[in-house]
């Protein structure tokens, strides 16, 4: 929602506030987080153990964020005892994700410590509203909660803005100054132990300076409310439409589509935020009531678009079971349809002076959805044991068979649940090579000698040149259910073999190659670029197909030293066109003719 100036009195203009301290704790966070980044580059205790890593990295981000946007010159100790409570609850958080991060490095974390990043910035964007009341001793009401989300929403996010324009200063400083020779300021800018303090000595500046200005943050929220005014009846009024179409069309068309119930939630999460954008309970009337009264109809029909994305996501888990994405998605369902019954409860009980009771409803919902953004990150409700349960609970009913289980997906999605499954598979199964294959295939983006178990050699087994071998333990990645293929061949029949690199990813119809060849102690690379029809199954003819060359259908053409090379390109509207690759075959510098023929097709 957006606050305007009738909001002023519901959540007061801050207090003096302490700038110097605001600049100490800025300064000191810059400080803190500095020695953690070293830690983590330079692998170094505690970045080594994640379940002491994370929580630090939790306390120095959060705790002296929610100090500057909670503290103001008359509450200092009842500010820094609330935000040190919430930041330790944060930390116990961290804790447990950091152990199911462990051990470190033995499986992927991205998706782990992503979810973790983005429930930590809803709690505490939550938990900042509840705390600046708190430490200034208010009544925990709607109006002031409202006011506070949006004047912290807009201080954040131009803080960052300062942030950010002082990165890009420093930059342009060192940049102009390079140019004429002088690299100081640049190496200086670039240095780690200059960034972190001056960047977040700025943040806090920005802080500071944007809190004071809490009426012209309103002032653009009112810009937003006034939008957001306009746009209401629009989504109102497709809510209506769409679900007065449903009894024609039916359902199976909007499963049929696969995003049914994404499309469903995302028109109920935007028509929530209009309304709470729009109705405020001390505000006059947004709208006239022949206006009014059809939009809060449509409004009470949200429970209806609820109840169809939960019905549509239990088709998907019927059929799929759990996983960590359904998990989210049944959340996110369940929070939208208890905030869409409130406002139908408070639509059927008031009617035309609904949006009194709009304030009750999210104060209770505001804590209800704190306290999800927090116990996700527990063992109560973790969504990776959950989906691991669901999956291989399909296999123990015999839906599936063991070797069509996504072990990819344990491996890279279920963070420690599934790494410890899969270790205990490995153990019971250890003596079927294909099962194992399966579960322990050779690590994503692992180069090394292991590259060759996953290397076909072709047309028959032969023994690759050591510098070739060099290259491909050096730069060549495996990653599960990509096909390899390594053929040797005389390409131009000069009696010197090539060796062609093909790849293709199961599932797909695409290739893709590289051609090695050797130049004195050199590796010269052409790109290949695949062409003619396209092959029913890529993977099996790269593996058993006929090895021989083809006649280009159009020769080069040659002007004076300069070759051009023809090749098909699409001109958008499936007909074929040509387009004349340069080649610097005359070149005067040798170097640029073997940089050019990295670009040129053999």
């Amino acid at each position: 929602g957006g606050a305007g100036p009738s909001h002023e009195r519901a959540a007061r203009d801050p207090l003096p506030l302490p700038r110097n301290l605001m600049v100490v704790v800025a300064f000191a966070q810059g400080l803190v987080l500095l020695l953690l980044w070293r830690a983590l580059t330079h692998e170094t205790w505690p970045s080594q153990t994640p379940a002491l890593n994370l929580p630090l990295w939790t306390l120095a981000v959060t705790g002296p964020t929610l100090f500057l946007l909670t503290v103001e010159a008359d509450n200092l100790k009842r500010a820094a005892l609330f935000v040190t409570a919430f930041s330790a609850v944060l930390a116990l958080l961290a804790i447990y994700v950091g152990w199911q991060a462990s051990p470190i490095n033995a499986f992927p974390t991205g998706a782990l410590f992503a979810a973790f990043v983005l429930t930590m910035l809803v709690a505490c964007f939550k938990g900042a509203m509840y705390l600046q009341q708190f430490a200034a001793r208010e009544r925990i009401h709607y109006p002031a909660l409202f006011s506070r989300s949006w004047r912290n929403f807009g201080v954040f996010g131009l803080s960052w803005t300062l942030t950010g324009g002082v990165a890009l200063v420093l930059a342009l400083w060192g940049a102009l100054f390079a140019v004429i020779g002088i690299d100081f300021f640049q190496e200086l800018f670039r240095e780690d132990w200059f960034l972190f303090p001056v960047l977040t000595v700025a943040f806090g500046l920005g802080v500071f300076i944007f809190r004071r200005l809490t009426r012209v943050i309103d002032g653009v929220t009112s810009l937003l409310e006034g939008l957001m005014r306009l746009l209401l009846p629009l989504t109102a009024a497709v809510v209506a439409i769409f679900l007065a179409a449903l009894p024609f069309t039916g359902l199976a068309p909007l499963w049929e589509t696969g995003n049914g119930t994404a499309l469903l939630m995302a028109l109920n999460a935007i028509t929530l935020f209009t309304v709470n954008a729009v109705y405020q309970t001390d505000r006059h009337a947004p709208y006239p009531l022949f206006v009014h009264r059809p939009l809060y109809v449509c409004v009470a029909l949200l429970p209806v678009v609820s109840a169809l994305s939960v019905y549509g996501l239990s088709l998907r888990v019927a059929q799929y079971g759990w996983t960590v994405e359904r998990c989210w998605a049944l959340t996110l369902a369940v929070l939208f349809a208890a905030f869409s019954l409130g406002y139908t409860w408070s639509i059927v009980r008031h009617r035309d002076r609904w949006p009194a009771a709009l304030g009750r409803v999210n104060v209770v919902m505001g804590w209800v959805v704190l306290g999800t953004m927090l116990l996700v990150n527990t063992p109560l409700l973790d969504f990776r044991k959950i989906s691991l349960a669901s999956q291989f609970g399909r296999v123990e009913a015999g839906e599936i068979e063991l070797r069509d289980f996504d072990f990819r997906y344990a491996r890279e999605q279920l963070a420690r649940p599934g790494w410890l499954r899969l270790e205990a598979l490995a153990e019971e199964h250890g003596a079927d090579p294909e099962l194992m294959a399966l579960i322990r295939p050779v690590p994503p983006g692992t180069p090394g000698e292991r590259i060759w178990e996953s290397v076909t050699l072709r047309p028959e087994p032969f023994e690759v040149p050591a510098g070739l071998r060099a290259i491909a333990e050096r730069e060549w990645y495996v990653d599960h259910g990509t096909t390899i293929v390594l053929v040797r061949i005389d390409m131009d029949g000069d009696g010197q073999a090539e060796y062609a690199m093909l790849n293709a990813e199961a599932g797909r119809d695409y290739t893709w190659g590289t051609l090695f060849r050797q130049a004195g102690e050199e590796w010269v690379r052409f790109s290949l670029d695949p062409s003619g029809e396209a092959a029913p199954d890529v993977d099996a003819t790269l593996l058993h197909g006929a090895i021989g060359t083809a006649e280009p259908a159009l020769p080069d053409l040659r002007v004076g030293e300069l070759i051009y090379r023809p090749a098909p390109i699409d001109m958008g509207d499936g007909a074929a066109g040509a387009t004349i690759v340069y080649s610097a075959a005359g070149s005067a510098d040798p170097a640029d003719d073997e940089a050019e023929a990295d670009d040129s097709a053999p």
